[in-house]
């Protein structure tokens, strides 16, 4: 099952996904905890995994919330995006007037990684996909079975991350883009905007 939150800061998105055994990950973190932390409850999920697809203020900025909100999860990000998370002008945070850093204690993924939720006689596996090029530790979590990614700001319904931003770099967001245009037949679920067939 897999629920959007939208509008959150700059019209990002939140989703939660569950498995039919109630085991969830929420991906980015734009969206107030409130209306997903109501969701969880309501529908008796359990919340494995807080998953961050990339450092920027608009999808990591309530992630303290979500933490407090869901203490057992893991926070999960890519290796690289470390510098991002923890630099006020990387995470874009400055430009507001925060100055944050972003640093909960997040376990470091890399390409190839799994993040596996328990279902019925089996689990749920979302493949880590690097795509770096909007920041240098983005990345899109995906699904064979279920042909399902989320992809953050790499690609969106109609368009792609900017890369005019600290850490970015347009030649690595051509090649990360030809990584994920690769994947046929599959629903992108990205970081702003409605959900695309690619």
């Amino acid at each position: 099952m897999l629920k959007t939150f939208y509008n959150g800061l700059l019209d990002s998105n939140t989703y939660v996904y569950s498995t039919d055994k109630g085991h969830a990950m929420i991906v980015d973190f734009g969206v107030p905890v409130d209306s997903v932390k109501e969701y969880v409850k309501e529908n008796g999920l359990t919340v494995d995994y807080l998953a961050l697809t990339h450092g920027h203020y608009d999808h990591i900025n309530y992630i303290g919330d979500y933490k407090k909100a869901f203490p057992l999860a893991k926070i999960v990000c890519h290796r690289d995006e470390k510098c991002v998370i923890e630099d006020p002008e990387g995470n874009l945070s400055i430009f507001f007037g925060l100055y944050n850093s972003y640093d909960v204690g997040y376990q470091l993924l890399d390409e190839k990684d799994a993040i596996s939720l328990e279902n019925n006689g089996g689990s749920v596996d979302f493949l880590v996909i690097h795509a770096p090029g909007h920041t240098p530790g983005c990345m899109c979590l995906y699904n064979e079975k279920e042909k399902i990614m989320f992809t953050g700001d790499v690609v969106f319904a109609q368009g792609y991350g900017r890369t005019d931003f600290k850490y970015a770099s347009p030649r690595d967001m051509v090649k990360s883009l030809e990584k994920i245009y690769s994947y046929k037949g599959i629903t992108i679920y990205p970081g702003h905007y409605g959900s695309a067939k690619i």
